[in-house]
């Protein structure tokens, strides 16, 4: 075992390994961006002692030892409370997501056309485990798709294929590589999971026209709710505070709820008046 100083943002606090120290950035995937990465963004960089010795972000303190007990997922032993336990208990579960869209949803399409928020592992999951399930369940899917395209039906074979473009070298051609590329059908910002019903497989063409798709209607939302704050002021129903054009959709939607609530009919604001106590204690809960 190589004599490296211990750090909690390893796996293995005690021996030499990837860094997964998270920064508050986030990438086009929803995810956050590693302190120390890959030029490509990708992959972790490995923690070698010389780096451990001066890196100002090291956790300072001394992993206590834990007990190896037996894993009743993969049949091996963990240490209690590890990170590797917990992955294996969060990819047994995707794993049963994944058997069960298989056994219910027909060949060819085995996620949900509308999406779904459902979690394939547990609510109390933490962020490093719910990252290294994202990278086994997106090859995953991919087998599961049989590196077809879902839009279009191109099919790669692998996971990657060349192609001739003819844009390359100046007009002249060249051959290049193109990926497949794995799509949240409701995207994270709106509360989408890496559940395998959320997940389909798409070729870079379908995927870009998805994003783009999907950021005009993003656009389009925050122009409706900026038409309806105005109709608000200009109804004298609003307060400047709602009005700052740092304003966050938890407000919005919370302003929203209250003048439906004042507008409904009296037979209908028992039901608007639950969702609302509901959405608010969500909301202050970080569920929302």
């Amino acid at each position: 075992m190589t004599d490296i100083p211990p750090c909690r943002h390893r796996l293995t606090p005690n021996e030499e390994g990837c860094c997964w120290l998270e920064s508050r950035r986030r990438d086009p995937e929803g995810m956050s961006i590693l302190i120390f990465r890959s030029p490509g963004g990708r992959r972790p960089l490995r923690c070698t002692p010389a780096m451990a010795s001066v890196c100002p972000w090291r956790s300072w303190d001394v992993a206590q030892p834990a007990e190896l007990v037996p894993c009743p997922h993969c049949r091996r032993r963990h240490r209690q409370g590890s990170v590797s336990q917990q992955l294996c208990a969060a990819w047994s579960s995707a794993k049963g997501a994944l058997r069960t869209m298989r056994e219910t949803r027909p060949e060819g399409e085995r996620y949900y056309p509308e999406g779904t928020r459902q979690l394939p592992y547990p609510d109390d999951t933490s962020d490093l485990v719910r990252r290294l399930v994202w990278n086994r369940m997106k090859s995953a899917v991919l087998r599961r798709d049989r590196y077809r395209c879902q839009e279009c039906g191109a099919e790669f074979g692998k996971r990657r294929r060349k192609i001739f473009d003819p844009s390359l070298r100046r007009g002249r051609g060249g051959y290049r590589w193109e990926s497949l590329e794995v799509h949240h059908i409701i995207p994270r910002s709106k509360g989408g999971s890496d559940h395998p019903g959320n997940l389909m497989t798409l070729c870079p063409s379908c995927h870009l026209a998805h994003t783009a798709r999907q950021a005009s209607e993003r656009a389009e939302s925050r122009r409706e709710d900026e038409r309806f704050l105005r109709a608000l002021e200009e109804a004298g129903q609003a307060g400047e505070p709602f009005f700052d054009p740092a304003i966050r959709t938890s407000a919005l939607t919370t302003v929203k709820m209250r003048w439906q609530l004042t507008l409904a009919p009296c037979g209908e604001k028992q039901p608007l008046y639950s969702e609302f106590l509901g959405w608010t204690h969500d909301w202050r809960h970080g569920r929302r």
